[in-house]
């Protein structure tokens, strides 16, 4: 995974967090641990009686343990899109046994 993130430093980021959390934001850097600083940046935060609303967080870390998948944002994001509505995503869950 560190050769990835070295990869992705500097560059902006989409993680969804086991918590469910959907954060955007330019990745400052990590350590070895996978704990993720990130720059600029917000989350989505979904609901079906409202519109998506972004919540800015500015400079974030992330705990390693807590991202469940990050992406490399490719496209521009104009933003909010007014008229999406969606479940809040559940949180991830990992059955041990």
């Amino acid at each position: 995974m560190a050769s990835t993130l070295s990869e992705l430093t500097n560059k902006s980021v989409t993680l969804l967090t086991c918590d469910g959390r959907l954060i955007t934001g330019t990745l400052l850097g990590y350590d070895q641990l996978q704990n993720l600083i990130l720059k600029q940046s917000y989350e989505k935060v979904y609901s079906m009686e409202a519109p998506v609303e972004q919540v800015e967080l500015g400079l974030f870390v992330v705990r390693g343990d807590n991202v469940a998948v990050i992406s490399e944002v490719t496209t521009a994001d104009d933003g909010i899109d007014e008229d999406v509505r969606a479940e809040p995503i559940p949180p991830i869950v990992q059955n041990v046994t």
